[in-house]
């Protein structure tokens, strides 16, 4: 295949993960809206405790998927995708669970089945430990550091979640049908949520400056 026709095969690529992105947008949106009734009879009531948590659970993971493309599209400009399809596939795989991540973030308006969704995030970020733990044995110099930190943070964010979901089960889901402690369920979902936010916003900004150190040193040179 000619050097520039294969440049335009992998340039495709990444096309595909965004539309795939685009897709789960949309859909989530979709249940989103009749959740509510948005085109029926609106029915949102910030008096229900279900709906307000739905509410809080959906805008954290907006936030938290945003930011996995924002740096998805930061990371393929400088890593492209090649004819090995390793990365391209890993890619499909971490969007595939981004959209159950998703879809459980309606489980906060339902307990006690919202532990699926702490348990499911501390899986996504389990499997990106995992594959930055991988790409370490084929990297030197800065970019190994830079992958190593990567595999904690991303260990420790697993690990917290991981934690969540089994308080989420010993207090909430085993004693669910006996009591319905609605108190306890809101309050793990306001923290796994505010996790979320926290911790993506930290990324963000630590995206924010490389950003700017790349720039900087391309001006440099």
């Amino acid at each position: 295949m000619p050097a520039d026709s294969l440049a335009r095969y992998l340039q495709r690529l990444p096309t595909l993960i965004t539309f795939f992105f685009s897709v789960m947008l949309v859909t989530v949106f979709r249940e989103l809206s009749a959740t509510f009734g948005w085109t029926t009879e609106p029915s949102f009531d910030i008096g229900n405790l279900g709906h307000v948590l739905i509410a809080l659970s959906f805008v954290a993971t907006l936030f938290f998927v945003v930011t996995v493309w924002l740096s998805y599209s930061l990371l393929i400009e400088r890593f492209p995708y090649t004819l090995d399809y390793t990365v391209f596939f890993f890619d499909v795989a971490r969007f595939s669970v981004l959209f159950m991540i998703f879809n459980f973030a309606f489980l906060a308006g339902h307990p006690p089945h919202y532990l699926y969704y702490p348990a499911m995030v501390s899986a996504f970020h389990l499997l990106m430990a995992a594959w930055h733990g991988h790409r370490l044995r084929h990297v030197a110099g800065p970019e190994r550091a830079e992958r190593a930190g990567d595999v904690s943070g991303h260990l420790l964010r697993a690990g917290t979640y991981a934690l969540l979901a089994a308080c989420y089960y010993v207090i909430v889901t085993l004693r669910w049908a006996s009591s319905e402690p609605w108190l306890l369920h809101a309050l793990l979902v306001v923290a796994t949520s505010g996790l979320l936010i926290y911790w993506n916003a930290r990324r963000l900004h630590e995206m924010k400056v490389k950003v700017g150190q790349a720039a900087s040193a391309g001006g440099a040179a």
